[in-house]
Order: C-alpha cells, then structure tokens, then sequence
C-alpha cells in the first residue's frame, strides 16, 4: 500500500492531533492485506506491530514484524506461540490488537490471557468461515475467538449477517468496513502505456484481454475459468486469458497443492498455446493494476466471498467485471457497480458471457470509477479504521 501524507484524525477543527495508537496486528506477515493496512496505519503515525504465524518474505515499511518461533512439533509450537505471543504484547503495549482471520491467527488470539485486558478488534474473513461449516474444530475456533472480540469488521454485510446469526455476536459489535483502493491507484491517470504493458506480459496488441483477477487456485475456480475461455476462443479468435499465479501460501501443504492444481492447469492450456498466459511471479499491486488497466475484462467467479479488494481495483481500472452471482457481489451491483453477475454452472454462464466480451464504454467505465473513487478510496478505510480503533481503545475490552 502506498503512503499517503495524511494528517491524523481531528474531533473538532479547533481539537489538537490525536495521539498515535499502538496497534498489535495479529495477521499474517505474508499477506498483502496485512502488509497494506500496517502499511497505512504506520504512514499516519501510529506505531504497527505485525505478529505472523509466518515469516515475512519481505521485509517491512515503517512497520515492525515478528513471527512465531518455529522448527518444534505442532503441539510444542503453539506452546512456545502462546509465550512469543505474550512477550511481543507486552513489548507492544498496545491500545488495540487487530485478529486478521479466523484460522490460525484466530486459533493465537485463544493464547492470550483469559480476560484479555486490551480490546480485540476481529476480521473475519469468509474462507475461514466456510471452512467452519465443515469442521467443528474451526468453528469452535471461531466461537470462542468471535466471543472475545470488542468489534467485528467484515467487508460484507453477508458475512457481518452470518457472524450475528451463527455466531450471535451482538450487532452493535459489528462494523462492516471495505478495504477499499489505494488512493495511489484511483489517483494515477490515464497516462500508462497500454501496449507497453501487453508486450511486458507477452500479450498480443490487439487482442481482447481477459483477465483472472484472484490467485490462481481451487478457491478461485480457476479450471473452470480455462474451460469456459476454451469454449468461447473456438468461435472468438481475437480472446486471450490472462492467469496470474497471484498469492504463494506461506503454509508447505497448501503450497504444495497450489503447485499441482498449476501444474494440471498448464497441462489443459496446451491445448490453448498462443492463447493464454499465465504469470508465475508474484505481482505487487501497481503491477496488477496496470495489468488491469491493460485488459478488457475481469474475472472473479469464487463460490463465495467478501468485497473483494481485486474486484473494487478492477472497476477502477476500467474493466468490464464478469462476476459470479453471489451475494456480496449483489451488494456492489445494488450500490451502482455495473458488472455482469454469472449464475452456476458457471462453465456455461461464462463462456456465453466471453463470447460477447468486449471492453466497456466510455460512459460505463467513467460511471464505475467514478463509483469506486467516492466510496472506496482508501484514505477514508484507513480513517474509519482508525476511528474504530480509538472508539474501542476508550470502551476497553468486553
């Protein structure tokens, strides 16, 4: 994430600065979420500590990390995990920690102390949700930790609604919050080398751009991607697929099973040589964006999701969105986003939508970034956060 020169948040013109918060996120380190909010948190003077399960692959801005000791079994790991953890609070002394998923940064906030003596503020995300519906100790996880929360910021109100209803947290805990567009982004012009970008990437000047704009894995719907784009290229010669590799897991297994369902995927793109490209590098986020800027559509199918920060940028970028039609998508196209909302068998849907796929027009491009721009700039996530932090700081933990 960018820096914003951005001056702290005032209660009243005549108010003087409020002091910085010292923030705890308990995230991990290999996250660009977690690297993008520590990130802005630390432009705007508040002293971050980021607490990661993982190791992080880069190292931080203006920001301090620490990783949970590693190299013991499983068991002897989260023993050692719960002292780290302890020691790294006190070292911190924050006003607020922030729980960023329910999964394993979940399972470290249950090792704090029983009675937590400052206030957890928890960002659930959907994965780690779903995921419970089908192990009971992942949702025992989420229970226990939702429990403890001062306040719980989804990005949909799907999920905000599922968190009151499955989990009965208290709706005046719940505080849905996009994450938004960096400010960077929404601000960069119209100034980029398109074709420049294209040849970057080995993709034809001419073509009709089709992009994946989340990580390339199961989640995603990846191989249904590939076969509803071989549908549609036998009729559309001018199509060409754009695959990302997007986000490495830091966890081996997990890594280990990304490189296999890439592995199938490039054996079933060889049949579509010319047509399609798939990056292996990880991108940062101006990279993708340009990316974006470079395409004509986007595409973002899961089975599930919260507002996603990928699809926002895409709007932003000018990209005609092929979405699937679920709930948190509908909320976006509720509130004026101009998408197209594909319904399953999503092989079908999205291979009749590519076959009429063409860059919007002026007007519709203009009318989503305008949309993107007014609701979803990033500076003002950052202030609600920040105004969420200092509210929940002077409540106190629950």
């Amino acid at each position: 994430m960018p820096d914003h020169d951005q001056a702290p948040l005032r209660l009243g013109m005549c108010d003087a600065p409020a002091e910085p918060l010292r923030v705890v996120l308990l995230a991990s380190a290999t996250s660009a979420h977690t690297r993008r909010w520590a990130g802005d948190l630390a432009v705007r003077g508040h002293e971050v500590t980021v607490c990661s399960w993982h190791e992080p692959q880069a190292g931080p801005d203006g920001w301090r990390a620490a990783s949970a000791p590693a190299g013991a079994c499983p068991p002897l790991r989260a023993v050692h995990a719960g002292h780290w953890l302890r020691r790294e609070v006190r070292r911190a002394r924050p006003d607020v920690i922030h729980v960023h998923s329910l999964g394993a940064h979940g399972a470290l906030s249950l090792l704090l102390s029983a009675r937590p003596a400052v206030p957890l503020v928890i960002t659930p995300w959907g994965s780690e949700l779903r995921a419970a519906d089908r192990h009971p100790g992942r949702a025992l996880v989420a229970r226990l930790a939702l429990r403890r929360a001062a306040r719980v910021v989804p990005t949909s109100r799907e999920v905000a609604e599922l968190v009151a209803s499955r989990y009965r947290v208290l709706r005046s805990r719940i505080t849905v919050l996009s994450w938004g567009v960096p400010d960077v982004l929404l601000d960069a012009g119209n100034n980029a080398d398109l074709q420049l970008t294209r040849a970057k990437y080995g993709i034809p000047a001419e073509a009709t751009v089709v992009l994946s704009v989340r990580s390339t894995s199961e989640v995603y719907r990846t191989h249904e991607i590939l076969a509803a784009f071989a549908r549609a290229a036998r009729a559309r010669p001018d199509l060409f697929l754009v695959l990302p590799v997007g986000h490495r897991p830091a966890h081996a297994a997990a890594r280990r099973a990304q490189q296999e369902y890439l592995a199938l995927l490039r054996t079933r793109a060889q049949d579509l040589a010319g047509r399609v490209a798939v990056i292996d590098r990880p991108l940062v986020q101006a990279e993708m964006f340009s990316l974006m800027r470079a395409s004509d559509a986007a595409i973002s199918v899961p089975q599930a999701d919260q507002r996603s920060s990928s699809v926002l940028e895409a709007a932003a970028a000018g990209c005609r969105l092929l979405l699937s039609d679920i709930a948190p998508y509908r909320e976006l196209v509720a509130e004026g986003l101009l998408a197209d909302l594909l319904p399953d068998p999503l092989v079908t849907s999205l291979a009749d939508a590519l076959s009429d796929a063409g860059p919007l027009d002026a007007s519709d491009r203009l009318s989503n970034r305008k949309l993107i721009s007014q609701a979803e700039r990033g500076s003002l996530k950052v202030a609600e956060l920040e105004r969420l932090y200092r509210e929940v700081a002077r409540a106190g933990p629950v």
